[in-house]
């Protein structure tokens, strides 16, 4: 996708002088692209490449307000101007606890990373995004967390390794073998959260807790 991106932003600065010439490019793009339901405006929005979205929304700032979003490859059924930002919906109905566990951890992400936070994401419960799956499975061991240290102290030390980290180890002294166990990007959520309902390992899980503290901490 980065390379389809580069190329759409370069031929987007070679192509685009004025709104007139925003359709041409997208029928070029169409012959370029043939084959792929994609809207060809779907690029990087930054010079370093880190950041995508629409480049015909007015929120970018060469567009200087204005909304060409009648030109994009979905206006058609008006996905463009009915659609509004997953992550924003989703975080609209967390707690605080739940957003301050977002802000950790979406730390250091890159734009591809970030949308498989909100975006469907296969799970054994249903289709979620990977941060739902983190909520679903974690919410007792990150409210632990933030209740011994404040997540403005947690900040700008890569949370998210560490939190997976965490989540191992407790995983793996709660059950020797996690072999045949569901993961989802190497992380055991399913059994994690057998063990942090599990009374009896709960002297377990404040040793790791404490511990995780204490390192993050230094």
């Amino acid at each position: 996708m980065e390379r389809v991106f580069s190329v759409r932003n370069e031929a987007y600065d070679a192509w685009v002088q004025s709104e007139d010439d925003m359709l041409l490019y997208r029928k070029k793009m169409d012959l370029i692209e043939r084959g792929t339901r994609q809207c060809r405006f779907l690029a990087f929005l930054d010079d370093r490449n880190c950041t995508t979205g629409c480049l015909l929304h007015p929120c970018r700032p060469e567009n200087s307000g204005r909304d060409f979003r009648d030109y994009g490859f979905y206006e058609d059924c008006g996905f463009c101007h009915s659609n509004f930002c997953a992550s924003s919906k989703n975080l609209l109905k967390k707690d605080t606890v739940d957003k301050q566990f977002f802000l950790l951890i979406q730390e250091d992400m890159d734009w591809y990373e970030y949308s498989r936070l909100f975006s469907f994401y296969v799970d054994l419960n249903g289709t979620k995004g990977l941060f739902d799956i983190y909520v679903r499975h974690t919410r007792p061991l990150y409210e632990a967390i933030l209740q011994r240290v404040s997540w403005t102290d947690l900040q700008g030390k890569g949370f998210m390794q560490q939190y997976n980290r965490l989540i191992r180890s407790i995983v793996s002294r709660g059950k020797p073998s996690t072999s045949g166990e569901t993961e989802e990007d190497g992380v055991p959520f399913h059994y994690i959260m057998k063990i942090l309902d599990d009374r009896r390992r709960v002297n377990l899980v404040n040793e790791e807790i404490d511990r995780f503290v204490r390192v993050s901490g230094e």
